[in-house]
């Protein structure tokens, strides 16, 4: 049964959108009609998914934890006895937000034609990774599909963690650095200036941080749009490169290198890869295909195609473990886990022993980074501003003194 978009007026004269289920257009006016509601627009959701794909280029991005949440509930509903089509309309009437409501909704929609739940998944306007549609279709021939929505639901919960821990980090001292850049702009722009006119007027020697501070402000004020203007050229600049992926992959190079910042991404994407194939491998996805979802899974590209290559070393006949000693530096742990996983015929287990020890190393090293680095910002944040007070202040001083 098709799904629509809508937009309509209700009873009290304001505009509400939802998406509704129905044979036809026809039926879905009337079904909105029935529900005291005067439609406005009214389109497949099928077509609205096509031009969004013609306009942006790719399909709809889905939260990984909206996802998982989804994920969750269609495993609870299936493994209480509910049969998936009725599980997914519970979840339609108890949608948290509209987006997941319209992403189930084109789910069911499919479904009721007579689609599988991995089809269902495949052609749904929302991009929903490869992984899951691989693990949904294992469930659905293999009779486990509540169990392996369940794994694939807490794989989802615990990549977008280490997404979050990585944002975390890098997040907070940027906001608290722009909004000490902000506030000593403002200060240069429109506080010195007024304070610094009275020194001039009194012809005396000024400190040298003083005019320190009064050339900083001149500048601020003669070339700061220029800079902003700058600054907000070279990112667009930026944007514009990233477009070309040979020239993103290098920038994803030189990220691994960079300090810190290289080790977590490094440490976040092998997580992700251990812990994607180890569930595959575990539901029953065949050792390749498993491979290839699960380097698509990492999102730093430089990585990906190192991943890629351990996949095609693999289609060559080697193991597991040499393929990765021979392409990926720097991973002793993950090369040991897997030839001891191959040689004990347990390797889905120690992918995903594998995956929890770089989890649980990427929040340790994130953790003590913030502990160490939120204290020295404020302190140099704090130094900044101090010295802006002392180069106004010591003036007025020596101007009470001579008094």
């Amino acid at each position: 049964m098709p799904a629509f978009d809508y937009s309509a007026y209700n009873t009290d004269g304001k505009l509400v959108d939802g998406v509704i289920a129905a044979d036809s257009e026809r039926q879905a006016r009337r079904l909105l009609k029935d529900k005291k509601l005067l439609p406005s627009t009214l389109s497949e959701v099928s077509q609205s998914s096509k031009h969004k794909r013609s306009r942006f280029g790719r399909q709809a991005k889905v939260d990984n934890f909206d996802l998982s949440l989804l994920l969750h509930q269609q495993a609870i509903l299936i493994q209480s006895g509910l049969p998936l089509e009725e599980s997914l309309r519970m979840t339609i009437e108890q949608a948290e937000t509209d987006k997941q409501r319209r992403m189930v909704e084109s789910w069911r929609s499919e479904i009721t034609e007579g689609r599988s739940f991995s089809e269902a998944l495949r052609r749904s306007p929302y991009k929903i990774p490869d992984s899951v549609i691989a693990g949904v279709g294992v469930g659905e021939e293999s009779g486990h599909l509540d169990k392996i929505l369940l794994r694939l639901a807490e794989e989802l919960e615990t990549s977008a963690e280490n997404r979050k821990t990585i944002t975390r980090a890098l997040v907070y001292p940027m906001t608290l650095i722009s909004v000490s850049i902000i506030m000593i702009s403002m200060m240069m722009v429109w506080v010195v200036p007024k304070i610094t006119a009275v020194f001039a007027s009194s012809n005396r020697e000024l400190p040298l941080i003083t005019k320190v501070v009064v050339s900083l402000s001149d500048f601020t004020q003669d070339y700061g749009l220029y800079l902003l203007g700058l600054i907000v050229l070279l990112v667009l600049t930026f944007r514009q490169a990233m477009q070309n992926a040979q020239r993103k992959e290098r920038w994803h190079a030189f990220i691994l290198t960079m300090p810190g910042v290289g080790r977590w991404v490094r440490m976040a994407d092998i997580s992700d890869w251990a812990r994607s194939l180890g569930v595959l491998l575990n539901s029953g996805v065949p050792a390749l295909a498993a491979l290839n979802i699960s380097s698509a899974v990492v999102s730093n590209l430089s990585l990906q195609s190192k991943f890629k290559k351990v996949t095609e070393a693999m289609r060559q006949g080697a193991s597991l473990h040499k393929a990765l000693e021979d392409n990926l530096d720097g991973s002793g742990f993950l090369v040991h886990m897997v030839g001891s996983g191959e040689a004990s015929s347990e390797l889905d287990k120690m992918l995903l022993r594998v995956a929890e020890y770089y989890s649980v190393r990427l929040n340790n090293a994130v953790e003590v980074f913030l502990k160490l680095l939120n204290p020295i910002l404020i302190i140099l944040m704090g130094a900044m501003i101090l010295g802006i007070v002392a180069a106004i202040m010591l003036p007025i001083m020596d101007m009470n003194n001579a008094i």
